[in-house]
């Protein structure tokens, strides 16, 4: 569960960091707000997490 957390932080920081740096205007959909950007990375770091908590419980 801790890894499963601390992935989603990672990701969410990862995307406000990619949004407010190099994210575009308006053109793009994923980068057009910090907050969409954000919620983007929170669930790819989500998806992540998942195979990597199935291999830890395995062991």
């Amino acid at each position: 569960m801790k890894i499963t957390i601390l992935l989603t932080v990672i990701g969410s920081v990862a995307g406000f960091a990619y949004a407010s740096v190099s994210g575009c205007d308006s053109a793009c959909s994923i980068a057009s707000s910090t907050m969409n950007t954000t919620v983007y990375g929170a669930f790819a770091g989500l998806v992540l997490a998942f195979p990597i908590n199935k291999k830890i419980k395995n062991k």
